[in-house]
């Protein structure tokens, strides 16, 4: 019952950020149509200020005069948000199983450290040897 309401409640929440970015897009959009080329940045900032102070308002209104880009774009979001949560969370499939004794999937695994230091590919050296070569690479160095 807890995933149920986890789900719900991030259902909701997309839904209802969908529909105020959706409110502020239709508002933007009426008042630019309004003004056409006398919109301004003044004008965008007052539209989304007052969008955002009064997003219940807002919506009442676009739904008062039946604004179709604003009913379809809303009956779109909540059915896109249905179809995901339908889609996509139908619970957690059951993993697979490693054995402790083989533990990789696949044909990749954990090198060996005999498959490591072969001579070849990585010399072991102790940490005084490393630190003697480091040295002196910088002694050459400088003295270029």
């Amino acid at each position: 019952m807890q995933k149920v309401g986890k789900r719900l409640m991030w259902y909701v929440i997309t839904v209802l950020i969908s529909l105020f970015c959706l409110l502020i897009g239709v508002q933007l959009l009426l008042a630019f149509s309004a003004l056409k080329f006398s919109f301004t940045s003044a004008d965008l900032w007052r539209v989304v200020a007052e969008t955002t102070r009064h997003p219940i308002q807002a919506g009442q209104a676009l739904v008062a005069a039946r604004n179709p880009l604003f009913l379809l774009g809303s009956i779109g979001i909540i059915l896109y948000g249905v179809y995901i949560q339908v889609r996509f969370y139908r619970g957690k499939k059951e993993g697979w199983e490693v054995d402790e004794q083989n533990p990789y999937h696949g044909s990749a695994r954990w090198a060996r450290p005999k498959e490591i230091f072969d001579g070849q590919n990585f010399v072991a050296k102790s940490q005084n040897d490393i630190l003697a070569a480091f040295t002196d690479s910088l002694k050459q160095g400088e003295e270029r």
